[in-house]
């Protein structure tokens, strides 16, 4: 209490929390501030200290990976961030690669109930240098009343997306800025092979009536009616699902042409707060923060304010949360349709993201206006369809690519601008 002027004031101090964490993420806010509270929580009550959680903001996951790297160039050793969280499981490879980050122990209590594989992925890297701290499958999600109402058959396929019926009534994300839309695109040329892959996604993006910037516009956009469908990840379908009704909306996996893969979590290189980091780590992957994916919101040990519905990847909380779970897929049985070729995909994935952008997404417009004056009029030949759908570069050719293409970016410019020319150059009759 103080006395100014004759009044009587409360003076409140503020106090600085005792330990701190920074995290980059592209998860979105319901995550950050579930797991921010729970972990505040369990700090408090496992080494009686205070903890400050700091989240930057620099984007999606491909904003982050270049932001990541491009903070290294100029400061080696550390660049003031402990935790890179979310995003798939393709960035962790490229940044474990280039030596970004840094090599976690976690405790026994942790590993030994976390396996090593789900269907046929790793689950962790054998020295620590990443975790899945989540599960994620790709598939769609479908606005039955829309589908009624024009007569569709619901897809149940990538290519089922691509018939022409489904001509301005489905959306995408960008892949260069969204990493689940990379990984939905990687998943397909793997499932399809290259030649066929491309051929599918060519049809995706020439339906697409936009390609959205980020992955939870096209979720939203199929939810009120605005599109019939959208290839998106499973968790952003269920959590819609749980808001609006399963009786509204519906999600397909594609049979045998998707994966379970893990949504990984690491530690960077030159963490300041390293013991927070571990002690961040550690809770993530316990029971306590992996029943936060999979309880709705209010029950025991569940979120408070937002439905996360996300899979875990520990195999026993399953059976032990059994009708309570609002996730109803379990991962560890989930039938695998094709292995999944993680070291292919997390060394391409500059590569990739490059061809994407300049033969399906720049000139979406041209590629859309020859779409609709050939396939979606009936007046398409064989040799449209090689022209269209044929891809730009063979795959050995991608590889050989992505050997160098992340270090010479002075190459790698001139080569995009030369794809660029021809992209807007082949839709062009």
């Amino acid at each position: 209490m103080r006395k100014v002027f004759g009044l009587t004031l409360l003076v409140v101090t503020v106090c600085a929390a005792q330990d701190q964490l920074v995290l980059l993420s592209p998860h979105w806010e319901g995550i950050r501030s579930e797991f921010e509270a729970a972990f505040k929580a369990h700090y408090q009550r496992t080494f009686h200290r205070t903890v400050q959680v700091r989240w930057l903001d620099v984007g999606g996951t491909m904003a982050i990976l270049r932001f990541i790297r491009t903070s290294f160039l100029a400061t080696p050793k550390g660049i003031g961030v402990d935790v890179f969280w979310g995003g798939g499981v393709d960035p962790y490879g490229q940044l474990q690669k280039e030596g970004l980050l840094q090599p976690v122990r976690l405790p026994p209590s942790v590993m030994r109930r976390l396996p090593k594989t789900v269907a046929g992925f790793p689950l962790y890297d054998p020295q620590g240098h990443w975790y899945g701290a989540a599960l994620s499958g790709f598939g769609i999600l479908v606005n039955r009343a829309i589908v009624r109402l024009l007569g569709m058959t619901p897809p149940t396929t990538w290519e089922d997306l691509g018939k022409p019926e489904w001509f301005g009534w489905m959306e995408i994300p960008d892949p260069r800025r969204s990493g689940s839309a990379h990984m939905m695109c990687e998943i397909i040329l793997q499932a399809y092979g290259w030649r066929k892959g491309w051929e599918v996604l060519t049809h995706l993006f020439a339906n697409a009536k936009r390609v959205t910037q980020g992955s939870e516009e096209p979720v939203t956009d199929v939810s009120i009616g605005e599109i019939a469908a959208a290839p998106c990840i499973d968790f952003y379908g269920w959590a819609k699902i749980a808001q609006v009704g399963g009786d509204k909306l519906q999600f397909v996996y594609p049979p045998r042409l998707t994966v379970i893969n893990p949504d990984a979590i690491a530690v960077l290189k030159g963490a300041p707060n390293l013991r927070v980091a571990k002690a961040f780590l550690a809770f993530v992957l316990s029971d306590e923060g992996q029943k936060l994916w999979l309880l709705p919101v209010g029950a025991k040990g569940g979120p408070r304010h937002f439905t996360l519905a996300r899979m875990s990847v520990l195999p026993h909380l399953y059976e032990q949360l059994g009708g309570q779970a609002i996730v109803k897929v379990n991962p560890f049985r989930f039938p695998v349709g094709f292995r999944y070729d993680s070291r292919k995909g997390n060394a391409r994935i500059d590569v990739l993201n490059s061809l994407l952008g300049a033969f399906l997404i720049e000139p979406h417009r041209e590629l859309q206006a020859a779409w609709r004056r050939w396939v979606v009029s009936g007046r398409a030949s064989e040799r449209f369809h090689e022209r269209i759908c044929r891809p730009p570069v063979n795959e050995e050719e991608v590889m050989r690519l992505s050997t160098w293409w992340a270090t010479d970016r002075a190459m790698a410019a001139k080569l995009e601008t030369q794809w660029a020319n021809q992209g807007r150059r082949r839709y062009r009759f």
